[in-house]
């Protein structure tokens, strides 16, 4: 038996309320609360359909022993593994080496086990008795500084060498940065990191702090069309005992969300 649940939430929605109002055209502040709301909504039903995470955050998976074979990682794209911590046969909570086990980032769903030539410790089979805490999703939020050329990501480390993509939604990148471009970082400490244009270039000189919401990675065109398209039927039908039910969304929605590779 398994059970998932969220211990981090996202600090970002991977589609601001500024580009969602353009797509409502709505020019008042008015429903400001209402509309960030269902942005996270559309966002939830979006990754719920898909079984998938866009924005980054931090899932507990709970099990009652070790696995014998490796299980796949809920809602893709996991990234790492923060900690794996189960309850010994003296039923103490433990935190087990990150030697014991392995993490297949690369394949959607991920997928965790045992690393080569290890064994499992001995551990109460029990409900809950392990813990797998990892960071999934496909986009993380940062901030840049302009005169050291350094980003800040948010909840999502990287390694150098590491190839990215970069978004933002409600405004534009940092100066220096461009959508559509591979970048390598570098110099990556403790969640802070420069970009280059090659595995071995210089940094990228930034000359703002961009504004909106910057992203390294990237929403899948099809799934952001989807999200507004789920948000304006819920903003324009916000009562259940309207002709259109809540629980409808409009006919493109599902066919945009079937298609492989979201």
């Amino acid at each position: 038996m398994m059970a998932i649940e969220i211990t981090t939430q996202p600090v970002a929605e991977p589609i601001s309320l500024t580009e969602i109002k353009l797509h409502l055209r709505v020019d008042h502040t008015d429903d400001d609360a209402l509309i960030t709301s269902l942005i996270s909504a559309a966002r939830e039903y979006c990754e719920k359909f898909q079984n998938m995470a866009y924005v980054v955050r931090t899932y507990r998976l709970s099990l009652d022993a070790f696995p014998s074979y490796d299980i796949q990682l809920p809602y893709p794209t996991a990234v790492s593994i923060s900690s794996v911590v189960y309850t010994d046969d003296n039923e103490a909570s433990q935190t087990l080496a990150s030697s014991y086990y392995s993490l297949d980032a690369r394949s959607i769903p991920a997928r965790f086990g045992l690393a080569y030539n290890q064994t499992w410790p001995s551990a109460l089979y029990d409900n809950n008795a392990v813990s797998i805490n990892y960071i999934a999703g496909s986009m993380t939020s940062f901030t840049a500084v302009a005169d050291t050329d350094l980003i800040t990501v948010s909840g999502r480390a990287f390694a150098d060498g590491d190839k990215v993509r970069l978004s933002n939604s409600g405004g534009a990148l940092p100066a220096g940065l461009s959508a559509l471009t591979d970048y390598y970082v570098r110099d990556y400490s403790d969640y802070t990191l420069k970009l280059a244009t090659t595995s071995d270039g210089d940094a990228v000189t930034l000359t703002d702090a961009g504004t909106g919401t910057n992203f390294v990675g990237v929403l899948d065109s099809r799934v952001a069309v989807a999200m507004k398209m789920v948000t304006g039927h819920w903003y324009e039908n916000r009562e259940a005992s309207s002709p259109v039910g809540l629980s409808d969304v409009p006919l493109g929605v599902k066919p945009l969300l079937w298609q492989d590779g979201a």
